[in-house]
């Protein structure tokens, strides 16, 4: 996939856009000599958007983590909650 540079793109808003790293750009486009400067109208390669970018699985693996963390607290939570219902049910009798 190619992206045609606009007036005030860069090397690094262009990564952004999709969702890459600047040095993956560097990397695929070996006829850039100057990375500070391009020119606009010029075809940069910036891979192949259904190849995993190395974003994308960083950002799986942290919501996973914070999926669990979440999880984690519902349970401890939930516990609560069953506790103080047993309280609960032990004065109602009395």
């Amino acid at each position: 996939m190619y992206h045609t540079t606009q007036p005030g793109d860069s090397l690094y808003t262009i990564s952004m856009q999709h969702k890459t790293t600047l040095q993956h750009l560097i990397d695929i486009n070996p006829q850039i000599s100057n990375p500070n400067m391009i020119r606009v109208g010029e075809k940069i390669e910036v891979g192949n958007p259904w190849v995993l970018n190395p974003w994308r699985g960083n950002e799986w693996r942290m919501g996973m983590e914070e999926y669990q963390k979440g999880i984690e607290e519902y349970r401890k939570g939930r516990a609560e909650y069953r506790k103080g219902r047993k309280e609960q049910l032990k004065y109602k009798k009395r």
